[in-house]
């Protein structure tokens, strides 16, 4: 898996960001829906290399704004260097194969004064409680809206790892290639308030916002995109295997 670009540039292209815009009446016929945000307070400082962060703990985050934000962000930064902030953000977990996972935060907006009404370092998480191969504690999978855009055309799921103990039937789904689909537990979607813990690089849960529901609300699946190229050698091999084998029946 390659670092994102996001992560290698500290900006994006100049297309605005459509991953968590619902529009009021799919929010009125479909109030489930994915979404992880939160609020930081820190100073934003940038390093030798341009790439900005926000200390939280003894520990420093990556911060990505997105093109079109960049100019007002840079006169932001540099009228008032040393002023704290309360920064909109979007949570990210990059997952590096043989590497520590990474958290970076995609910054949506930023006051002088918190005008969201959440405590700095609480997050809204909706998505589905599961294990992912790459990690062993249990994730939030915040997965792309049906009705989301993405230029790229990948889709990508954020899996935000997170330390909750229910008293509830809801348990985190766990996939088992052994057993039959009709026999695989039920997955369970969560939507509360969680801590974000920088000493364990995961989120606490700290309260429901509704009720754990089997009911999943659509979504973008990931998708893996493949060049032309590999797809041509892929099928060329197929073809070979195949005429390899008529030629020993002969």
């Amino acid at each position: 898996m390659s670092v994102p670009e996001e992560l290698a540039a500290g900006i994006s292209k100049p297309t605005k960001s459509k991953e968590t815009s619902v529009s009021k009446l799919e929010v009125k016929e479909n109030p489930i829906l994915f979404q992880a945000i939160g609020t930081l307070k820190g100073k934003p400082e940038q390093d030798e290399e341009g790439h900005f962060f926000i200390r939280l703990g003894e520990k420093c985050y990556k911060l990505f704004i997105a093109g079109y934000k960049y100019q007002a962000w840079l006169k932001q930064i540099s009228s008032n260097h040393d002023q704290t902030l309360f920064l909109r953000v979007y949570p990210k977990f990059l997952m590096i194969p043989r590497k520590e996972p990474q958290i970076y935060f995609q910054v949506a907006a930023w006051e002088e004064q918190n005008s969201w009404g959440e405590e700095p370092g609480m997050f809204k998480f909706k998505g589905v409680w599961q294990f992912v191969p790459q990690i062993r504690t249990p994730v939030i999978s915040v997965y792309r809206n049906e009705n989301a855009h993405d230029p790229k055309g990948k889709f990508k799921a954020s899996h935000l790892p997170v330390l909750m103990r229910r008293e509830d039937e809801a348990t985190p789904f766990r996939f088992n290639p052994k057993i039959s689909k009709d026999k695989m537990p039920p997955r369970w979607f969560i939507q509360g308030i969680f801590k974000f813990i920088p000493s364990r690089n995961c989120w606490g849960w700290d309260k429901d916002l509704e009720v754990p529901t089997q009911k999943i609300p659509r979504y973008k699946r990931p998708i893996k995109l493949i060049n032309d190229e590999n797809q041509y050698t892929k099928g060329n091999t197929k073809l070979d295997i195949k005429a390899d084998k008529i030629k020993n029946l002969n």
